[in-house]
């Protein structure tokens, strides 16, 4: 306790006073510190439990600072007085938290609205509620099981009866009313019909009072909606109809359509909506007096030598017969194609008209003249250059070409000889080889190398080979049979031959593989020669077969017929020699040549194989024109295909030729196709042509004489040239 020092007693009454003073200040005093004290303790107690002034008084919050600055100006108050130390506040133990009970009780459920307790209404909704938030709710109607529904719950197509609506409410904890509310109410039907007025039919659309058509159509209306019609014709009876009613087939006469109106009440129009018209026979055409025009559309070519004709013909009105005459014959009835054979040689004219269906005769027949000419015999060999000498044996042959002079012909005398080789090395104009008289030498096989010479005039029984490095050899007039190949143009893939020449020979198959195969070459000229019986044997047989790297190819006037063979098929291989590196075929010229029937059996040993297609160029190539050549004779497979595995040069022109069926599965949109006479044009996978211009299609022509192989026709287009015509072989 703070103590006081007495002060001097002057008068009793100050003193008294002062003393009055002291004790209202110490009781003061007194009072302010019991507050505090009590308002301490509480505030301690607050705090143990983890009031928000106990965070304030840790300066948490400005609250908490204020009290604890007001309890600090409270002491130092005091400690002008005393100094007072409240008494230490016992700390509480913490409260147990508070548990909530389960949830027990249902929701009470309430229907707030649903349909009159008696209507015809046959669909009804109710509203109902819970007296709990986020209740579900479970209905069922009548005798049927309680399912999930939402609020509100409808219904329709309900019958004619008493009906009761159930609803029971679930609570989040799952407690269901056991008290459902229920609403029952009853279904009646509906009151007769007092509708008594009848509806108003009106026929708002018919045919005219008088026609010649023998059908007729009607639109019809009701003045009350949802009416349905009865329609009658003429005396039959009232059936149901819709509108509009049509008729058809109706007789010559008067008529009179009737239709009545009956209202969903049923009640039916008593005075129909009637309409009467009148069909009337119709007048007859005028007389067709215009006679047809007649045109020819096919016919041979105004010379030849075939004693056969065919001629097709068209008028210009369908159904139109046609009579025919043949020089002063008389005319008798003839259809398109119209044919003649055995006839005589010289001129002739062929006639037809056409007669329309009323009875008018074209009267400007149609008429073609030629005229048949006697077939020339073909040329005969030119004759052979003088024999500069002559040998009686293949060894003497051989030493007088490899001593001879350029421009010496030395001569093999008649007889049958073996295997011939010639490899000197001459310059222009060359030294021939040749049988003394044509065809009447046969040797088996021969080699021609070195450079300028030539092989002439033999029968050759096992082919002719080339070898590499050989420089302008030629192959020409010899009838060559077996061997692995007919000519094995450059027997090397890693050396080069140069102006090979096959001219005017006869290879007649079948071969070990191909008639001509060509390797590497700088120039392969093969013209005028006829390739025949060449068959697949399972070896890739063909007529001619370049697949190692060439370039400037002739391919002219040759005559390729009853083959199974590729007659022209040339692909560049993607393989290449460091020698000799690969690339695309340069200057390919196909032109003037005849195909006629590839489809002979498959050669021994082969007892099956496929059909060969006749015309087969494999890009990559430039340079490549194909002009007037006759692809024909075997329907779908008289084919040419385009294939390939580079590119197709832009300067690809394919022109002026008559083939039966072109193909093509590689992009040829680079080439020019123009003026080509085909039955068909084929693409497939991702084949494509680019603008045909000119195309003429055909599936059968006016050929010359197919007899005799004489596939001209006329115009421009296909072979100008028939066998007969040319000499092959010795």
């Amino acid at each position: 306790m703070p103590t006081y020092q007495s002060m001097p007693q002057t008068e009793t009454r100050i003193r008294s006073s002062q003393r009055t003073r002291r004790s209202l200040a110490t009781f003061f005093i007194c009072a302010v510190a019991i507050f505090l004290t009590t308002a301490l303790g509480a505030t301690a107690a607050f705090a143990w439990s983890g009031g928000t002034l106990f965070r304030a008084s840790h300066g948490k919050k400005a609250r908490g600072t204020a009290v604890s600055s007001g309890y600090r100006v409270s002491r130092l108050r005091l400690s002008r007085h005393h100094e007072y130390k409240p008494a230490p506040t016992p700390t509480p133990a913490p409260e147990p938290a508070p548990t909530t009970p389960p949830d027990t009780t249902p929701p009470n459920t309430s229907i707030s609205s649903g349909p009159a307790s008696r209507t015809t209404s046959t669909s009804a909704s109710f509203a109902f509620t819970s007296n709990e938030v986020g209740s579900s709710f479970e209905c069922k109607l009548d005798g049927g099981g309680y399912g999930s529904c939402p609020a509100p719950k409808s219904y329709t197509g309900l019958g004619v009866s008493s009906h009761q609506f159930s609803v029971r409410a679930k609570d989040a904890a799952g407690n269901v009313d056991t008290t459902p509310a229920v609403y029952g109410w009853t279904v009646t039907s509906p009151p007769p019909s007092t509708d008594t007025t009848p509806p108003e039919t009106s026929i708002t659309a018919g045919p005219p009072a008088t026609t010649t058509a023998t059908s007729a159509g009607f639109s019809v209306s009701s003045s009350e909606a949802g009416s349905t019609l009865e329609c009658k014709l003429d005396g039959a009876g009232w059936s149901s109809c819709t509108s509009p009613k049509t008729y058809s087939g109706l007789a010559i006469g008067a008529h009179q359509f009737s239709v009545r109106a009956t209202d969903g009440s049923g009640n039916v129009d008593p005075t129909p909506a009637t309409q009467s018209w009148t069909i009337e026979s119709a007048p007859p055409p005028p007389p067709d007096t215009t006679p047809p025009e007649t045109s020819i559309t096919g016919h041979p070519t105004s010379s030849t030598t075939s004693t056969a004709a065919s001629f097709d013909f068209s008028a210009t009105e369908s159904g139109s017969s046609f009579e025919c005459k043949l020089d002063g014959s008389s005319w008798a009835g003839c259809t398109s194609s119209k044919s003649y054979s055995d006839l005589a040689l010289g001129p002739h004219q062929f006639s037809v008209r056409a007669t329309d269906g009323s009875g008018n005769v074209d009267a400007s027949p149609a008429s073609f003249s030629w005229t048949v000419e006697a077939e020339t015999p073909p040329p005969p060999p030119p004759p052979p250059a003088e024999c500069t000498t002559t040998a009686s044996s293949v060894s003497a042959a051989q030493t007088a070409v490899s001593s001879a002079s350029p421009g010496s012909v030395i001569c093999l005398a008649n007889g049958n000889y073996g295997r011939v080789t010639i490899n000197a090395k001459k310059t222009a104009p060359g030294v021939t080889l040749r049988a003394q008289n044509p065809g009447q030498a046969t040797i088996e096989g021969a080699t021609v190398g070195g450079s300028h010479l030539t092989l002439a005039r033999f029968v050759i029984t096992n082919g002719v080979s080339i070898p590499g490095n050989t420089v302008a050899p030629t192959i020409e007039h010899n009838r060559i049979t077996g061997g692995g190949q007919g000519i094995d143009a450059c027997t090397t893939t890693t050396e080069w031959c140069s102006e090979e020449r096959i001219i005017g020979n006869q290879l007649i198959g079948p071969f070990g593989e191909d008639a001509i195969h060509a390797n590497r070459y700088h120039g392969l000229y093969v013209e005028g020669n006829e390739i025949t019986q060449v068959r697949e044997n399972g070896n890739h047989s063909d007529c001619l077969q370049t697949v190692w790297r060439g370039d400037h190819i002739y391919f002219r006037n040759n005559y390729l017929h009853d083959n199974r063979c590729q007659g022209f098929f040339i692909k560049d291989q993607t393989m290449s020699t460091p020698e000799i590196p690969g690339g695309p075929i340069e200057g390919v010229v196909v032109e003037d040549n005849l195909f006629l029937r590839n489809k002979e059996p498959c050669g021994p040993p082969a007892t099956s194989c496929g059909q060969p297609i006749y015309f087969q160029p494999v890009a990559p190539f430039t340079g490549f024109v194909m002009k007037r050549n006759t692809i024909w004779g075997d329907g779908v497979d008289s084919i040419a295909a385009f294939r390939g595995e580079g590119a197709v040069g832009s300067d690809t022109l394919v022109e002026n030729n008559v083939i039966y069926r072109i193909w093509t599965d590689w992009n040829m949109t680079p080439a020019t196709l123009r003026n080509n006479t085909d039955c068909m044009r084929e693409t497939s996978g991702a084949g494509a042509f680019s603008t045909v211009t000119g195309e003429t299609k055909a599936c059968s022509l006016s050929f010359a004489n197919t007899a005799a192989d004489d596939y001209r026709i006329a115009g421009e287009r296909g072979v100008d040239w028939a066998p007969a015509e040319v000499h092959f072989g010795p």
